[in-house]
């Protein structure tokens, strides 16, 4: 889970300073991330959709880099989305004062503002993976969609906000109570390296708890013609008698 880790470090790189930040500066700073963590990591990405729908390997930037701009506004809007809503709900939670939160409400927040998100990430998501099947640009993969209904632009969304809620709430919620714990139990160690623990270790836990979801997501919504995939359960189905409970783990290393 390269792709997702690499998120994860740079959300907890940021995220301790955000309630000392005003909602823009959050989403400002959430939009800066997300453009640099995406030039750098599309391949990756590109290899975890493709295994998880079974296509081949390939290296060749061409293939891998295909819906590379979906990509950017995807996780630029969805990074500030994160970060902006992550803000408010906390600030909403504290009264706008600084102090700590409890686990509960870190957590708490940290849901929220990723499961919300699936609002921008998972219509961005569909035109991103017509992309990397099927070729062509922006437009081209939105009319294609468009082809098929108004209808299709809620495929894959359920698995969306509960992968984005798993998967927030455990950079944006379960990493600070790890660090926390880190710290109490080693006091001499330096901040920084239980930040960078906490990071590691509530990156995979976010990881895999929320790929099954994201492997169901990216399934459905790679054929938008209902061929293999139709719904969720249907598909749940579909990958559970392919391979079994590994099926919904295809891509995780990436």
């Amino acid at each position: 889970h390269l792709y997702q880790v690499a998120k994860g470090l740079r959300f907890r790189s940021l995220v301790y300073r955000m309630q000392n930040l005003s909602e823009i500066e959050n989403m400002t700073v959430g939009g800066i991330g997300g453009l640099v963590e995406v030039s750098i990591m599309q391949s990756t990405n590109y290899w975890k959709n493709a295994k998880q729908q079974g296509l081949p390997f390939t290296l060749d930037p061409r293939v891998t880099y295909r819906g590379y701009v979906s990509n950017c506004v995807n996780f630029v809007s969805c990074t500030v989305w994160q970060f902006g809503v992550n803000g408010v709900i906390k600030k909403s939670i504290t009264g706008g004062k600084i102090r700590k939160l409890s686990a509960g409400e870190e957590i708490f927040a940290a849901v929220g503002a990723g499961a919300t998100s699936a609002i921008l990430c998972s219509p961005l998501e569909l035109i991103m993976i017509q992309q990397q099947r099927k070729g062509g640009s922006f437009m081209s993969a939105i009319s294609g969609i468009n082809s098929k209904g108004m209808s299709m632009w809620r495929r894959g969304f359920l698995m969306t906000a509960g992968r984005e809620g798993v998967y927030t709430g455990g950079y944006l919620g379960v990493t600070p109570v790890i660090r926390s714990g880190i710290q109490e139990a080693f006091p001499d160690w330096n901040e920084e390296i239980c930040r960078l623990l906490g990071s590691i270790a509530g990156g995979l836990f976010a990881c895999y708890l929320s790929h099954p979801a994201d492997t169901i997501k990216t399934c459905i919504q790679g054929d938008i013609e209902g061929s293999r995939f139709s719904t969720h359960l249907g598909t749940a189905k579909v990958l559970f008698e392919q391979g079994g409970i590994f099926a919904f783990y295809r891509g995780a290393p990436w």
